[in-house]
């Protein structure tokens, strides 16, 4: 099949105008990539996932994140991006990258991570106003009122992560929004809609302070929050998508995750009290 064609689907089904002002989503390299057969889908664009495209011989690699993001004023061997960009190239490797077109779909990132929790009664967070059924994030309920500790608990077992969190006003909580991925951008979004509590990543510790016994925070991590969507890309274009079932796709096998935790000991609350109070 065509490349573009092959981006004219993905458009179709993730249309470009859904992606949130200033990403960089759609055809980020083409190379010399006309004709694809083999799809590769991952979460973000590594050595290690040009490694394994190379060995699948790849001809299209459908990333989440973008690889190309701010403007480049070059491409060296020695940044990280210009080095996969070249590896790209000189193996005949095209990229799309989805990001917020996908975090936009009704079934996206944060609709994952609902179902996986067992929120119900679902609604999209921010509509897009010209697009019916898109939006950023999700907010629901849980079927029966639950404390906020079983809630983290359920999270760091859906998302195999140490969390971080603070007290809400509710002892407990029914109403939960999530935003995949960076979303204390739709802090106010949250508020307003009234939720007991908000699931998102990369929040800063003054930001939890903000909103301490207004709203629960729990932020599980970043890559944490998306690992599911290469997974759900493939099953997603495998089953959905009848116009690319004649190509081969995968769903990448690395591991992207660059953040490394250390959680061999839990008695961190006592330490820090310690500290307060030597």
């Amino acid at each position: 099949m065509k490349l573009l064609e092959i981006c004219r689907i993905i458009n179709d089904h993730f249309p470009a105008e859904t992606a949130m002002e200033g990403d960089r989503v759609g055809l980020q390299i083409q190379s010399e990539v006309e004709e694809v057969k083999n799809i590769l889908f991952t979460l973000e664009v590594t050595d290690e996932v040009v490694g394994e495209a190379i060995e699948k011989k790849i001809d299209l690699i459908v990333a989440f994140h973008p690889l190309i993001y701010r403007p480049l004023k070059n491409i060296l061997g020695d940044e990280r991006v210009g080095r996969l960009a070249t590896k790209l190239i000189k193996n005949d490797i095209a990229l799309v990258c989805v990001h917020t077109l996908f975090d936009a779909f009704i079934e996206g990132t944060s609709r994952i991570l609902a179902d996986k929790i067992g929120l119900e009664d679902v609604t999209i967070l921010v509509p897009n106003k010209d697009y019916e059924g898109r939006g950023m994030g999700i907010i629901g309920k849980m079927p029966n009122e639950i404390s906020l500790e079983e809630l983290v608990e359920k999270v760091s077992l859906v998302c195999a992560a140490p969390i971080r969190y603070n007290a809400g006003k509710s002892v407990r909580l029914n109403k939960v929004a999530i935003v995949g991925g960076s979303g204390t951008s739709f802090l106010n979004d949250v508020l307003e809609q009234e939720a007991d509590a908000f699931i998102t990543a990369d929040v800063t510790y003054h930001m939890f302070h903000a909103v301490k016994g207004e709203l629960a925070l729990i932020d599980p991590g970043h890559y944490e929050m998306e690992q599911f969507v290469p997974i759900f890309l493939h099953k997603y274009f495998t089953e959905k998508v009848p116009e690319m079932q004649s190509l081969s796709m995968y769903q990448s096998n690395v591991h992207t995750n660059p953040v490394i935790h250390f959680a061999g000991r839990n008695d961190y609350k006592e330490k820090q009290i310690n500290i307060i109070n030597h």
